[in-house]
């Protein structure tokens, strides 16, 4: 679908919006955290104590053993219940493997795995959500305290439009993509050769900071503007390319009409798209996150058939 529609409505002397990251971190309050976990009250109890116990590395070797394929996750927004959480997820899961679901203080959920391929099914096949809330995964990582611990990254499969098809390779894709993000997945249609229109590619994304609209490849004698689009995201703005807002309320959107076009929806393609209807519980509705419209002055953005 070309560009098109009526033009977003101007909003003059907007207050600076904050980025999605920074929105969903003030979904926990601290007045809503035990005593035990607010953040504040820790950092007054670790002010007034002088004791230390240091374990040694064979010990935290083998502690950590058991979290090798641990995940982190948090809902960006109020989910329902831990109970209704915990069930609806594993229905979800069921066909990827084995889970135990835990839950942590401020929000966040311990996802153990039965296997590397079980948790890499998680992190690259989502994103993940209920009723409209995005669930995000982090991989474990040690020293993880939830208490003061902020996520703001997220895996989003992405497009590559205009990129040479000698560039498809794995190891020059994760050398182009650096600069974006961490190289999760690279889509098995992309790596055969067998869908040739785009590159797509699974990255971690840090989403406090603007997205990129694209970058240019080149070498000695050639540049070629390959441009990036984004699949499944949230509330994101084209304009500034930070993600917690759209472009008709941004405060750096020009106070020109600009015509409004639609992300690129997610395409129906081999193994990396689930085919299954998405699991029901208790009323939960685990649909695919709906596109929004997004401003069409930050990148040239089509419909793209497959």
């Amino acid at each position: 679908m070309a560009s098109g529609g009526q033009a977003p409505t101007a909003i003059s002397q907007c207050a600076p919006t904050p980025s999605w990251a920074q929105i969903a971190s003030k979904h926990t309050s601290t007045q809503d955290l035990s005593p035990l976990h607010n953040p504040s009250v820790l950092n007054k109890l670790k002010e007034t104590t002088s004791d230390f116990i240091k374990l040694d590395a064979d010990t935290l070797s083998r502690a950590r053993l058991r979290f090798q394929h641990s995940l982190f996750g948090k809902f960006f927004g109020k989910p329902p219940s831990f109970e209704q959480v915990k069930l609806f997820l594993l229905k979800k899961w069921e066909n990827f493997g084995e889970f135990l679901i835990s839950d942590l203080p401020n929000g966040f959920l311990l996802i153990r795995c039965s296997s590397q391929t079980a948790m890499q099914h998680l992190l690259s096949d989502g994103p993940w959500t209920i009723n409209g809330i995005i669930l995000q995964l982090s991989p474990w990582k040690p020293y993880f305290e939830p208490s003061f611990t902020k996520l703001t990254t997220a895996a989003i499969w992405i497009q590559l439009h205009n990129l040479p098809i000698e560039f498809w390779s794995g190891d020059t894709l994760e050398t182009i993509t650096n600069h974006l993000g961490r190289l999760l997945k690279i889509d098995e249609l992309t790596l055969s050769l067998t869908r040739t229109k785009y590159a797509r590619v699974c990255l971690e994304l840090d989403l406090s900071k603007p997205l990129c609209k694209g970058f240019t490849a080149r070498d000695d004698s050639h540049r070629i503007f390959t441009i990036v689009l984004y699949e499944r995201l949230p509330t994101f703005c084209y304009s500034c390319g930070v993600i917690g807002h759209g472009s008709n309320s941004c405060s750096r959107s020009p106070a020109t009409g600009k015509a409004t076009v639609s992300q690129p929806p997610r395409p129906s393609r081999g193994k990396e798209v689930r085919q299954e209807p998405y699991p029901s519980v208790a009323g939960l509705d685990a649909g695919p996150v709906p596109p929004s419209p997004v401003h069409a002055s930050y990148a040239p953005v089509e419909k793209f058939a497959r």
